[in-house]
């Protein structure tokens, strides 16, 4: 049996609004799944092109897929004529969705189909180049007949505006603590509250590798809060050089300021990062008022490694605004 509908934990009420636009005969032809990553949105538009191809989903009293026959097999292991995806050049510095990926799939899609529908998926829409926006964009305003795309990105304010007003925008939030605990059982406690509800952050959290650099991000935070020579230390920069480890530790940085802040009110059980509770005590001396203005300092670095921007410069500039306040 293979009804990926009944595999999807969470989201009830944004797959019964699905269903009954399914139902209804109202599917539109572009849906854009929005939020944060690693909570499913990808598990269930591949749920949702098996109800879509599948021979018996008419018959069914709830319009579902069967799971049994050939195209809802076919989906499930990702091997179907009827399911197309829309990928970034693995070739690139950074990966994006280029106009030539786009131009491919459309010519796939002139052809002749012998299954009831197609479907497209493009998964991390906002890094479409705004070349392949703009083709993929004719597509949306004229489309072909049964066929049906499904969008699927983090943030809606990633992608072109005219994209966003050509499609059915559907947000789904993170997973609650204990659906993620449904979804990946026997991870630690302080992994599930720090992940906020997203698979792909748990695992790297419970990796062996993330478990050390979050070791690693707790101590360079302690390190910049007190070490009035951090600037000249040089350990510190051959993680942080790295941009998605930069990004992990500003993450993980944002979390302990979150967890010193709630702590100086006593309410423990809020805390995210439930095994670190006495080291970070030893940090109350720092201003309520000083970790909010890093807080806020954090998110601007955020981008700016997001933007290209040196991530050692970033965080020594970063330090040197923190030491004078």
């Amino acid at each position: 049996m293979a009804r990926l509908i009944e595999s999807v934990v969470g989201h009830a009420v944004e797959i019964k609004h699905l269903i009954q636009l399914r139902e209804s005969g109202r599917w539109p032809h572009a849906l854009l799944f929005a939020g944060p990553s690693g909570t499913g949105k990808r598990k269930i538009a591949l749920a949702f092109a098996q109800i879509l191809v599948c021979d018996n989903a008419d018959r069914d009293p709830q319009g579902l897929a069967c799971g049994v026959c050939g195209p809802c097999l076919r989906v499930q292991k990702e091997q179907s004529e009827s399911l197309l995806f829309l990928k970034p050049d693995e070739k690139a510095a950074r990966p994006a969705i280029k106009v030539e990926a786009v131009r491919e799939l459309l010519d796939s899609l002139s052809l002749a189909s012998l299954g009831k529908a197609r479907i497209v998926i493009v998964d991390n829409a906002q890094i479409m180049n705004p070349q392949a926006s703009n083709a993929l964009l004719k597509t949306l305003e004229e489309p072909f007949e049964n066929v049906y795309f499904i969008l699927i990105c983090e943030d809606l304010g990633q992608l072109l505006p005219t994209i966003r007003s050509r499609v059915q925008v559907v947000k789904f939030s993170a997973l609650s603590f204990e659906e993620i605990q449904i979804v990946k059982p026997g991870k630690p406690d302080w992994a599930y509250r720090s992940s906020r509800g997203q698979i792909d952050r748990l695992e790297l959290l419970a990796s062996p590798e993330g478990t050390q650099k979050r070791e690693e991000a707790l101590t360079l935070f302690e390190q910049f809060c007190a070490d009035e020579e951090f600037l000249m230390a040089s350990e510190w920069r051959a993680s942080i050089k790295d941009r998605t480890w930069a990004q992990f530790n500003v993450t993980c940085w944002l979390q302990i300021i979150r967890d010193l802040v709630i702590l100086k009110t006593q309410a423990n059980k809020f805390i995210l990062n439930t095994d670190q509770i006495e080291r970070l005590k030893k940090l109350f001396q720092i201003q309520s008022k000083k970790l909010l203005w890093l807080a806020d300092q954090l998110v601007f670095a955020e981008r700016d490694i997001q933007g290209n921007s040196d991530p050692v410069l970033v965080f020594e500039d970063l330090w040197v605004r923190y030491a004078r306040k």
